[in-house]
């Protein structure tokens, strides 16, 4: 092999290994968080300081939840497919089609109070400072902050200008 040919070789193989080492370790924290037992938790603990008795609790509040949220999940999208059937052959609002409208509000709406339920217990499971900046940014992630469509139409927000319909 060449020089020039030798010194690409070895020019390429040292930017590998730099960019594996910089990879590697700029991830650690990462892929330690996924090593965890319940990966979708784990950001808390860092986020949030929390020792491991508190998110231990955390976790077990999780776990307990999740099998009521999948049965609310199932029941909405039930009344969504049943709503989608009934709009395919609709031309205009029947009975039927608001009855189904107003079952799935409902549930959306216990879904909500069920959610919000939850995150109030994983806050008291925290130091309260925590808790309380857990609470603030889960109505900034959630439900509180309102669907698209109310986001679109919120007075503060409205641009009769440039907006279409």
């Amino acid at each position: 092999m060449t020089r020039p040919a030798l010194i690409l070789v070895f020019g390429l193989a040292g930017c590998l290994a730099g960019f594996l080492a910089f990879y590697f370790a700029g991830t650690a924290s990462s892929r330690e968080l996924l090593r965890q037992p319940s990966p979708e938790l784990a950001w808390l603990k860092k986020e949030f300081n929390l020792g491991d008795a508190d998110y231990e609790r955390i976790v077990a509040l999780h776990q307990a939840y999740l099998p009521g949220c999948a049965e609310r999940c199932r029941l909405i999208e039930e009344q969504t497919a049943e709503l989608r059937r009934l709009l395919e052959d609709a031309s205009g609002v029947t009975h039927e089609i608001k009855a189904v409208m107003e079952r799935r509000a409902k549930m959306r709406a216990e879904c909500e109070a069920e959610m919000l339920k939850h995150f109030f217990d994983v806050s008291r499971t925290m130091p309260s400072e925590q808790g309380r900046r857990y609470l603030a940014w889960i109505e900034e992630q959630t439900f509180l902050r309102g669907s698209a469509m109310e986001q679109q139409h919120h007075p503060a927000t409205h641009d009769h200008s440039s907006h279409q319909h």
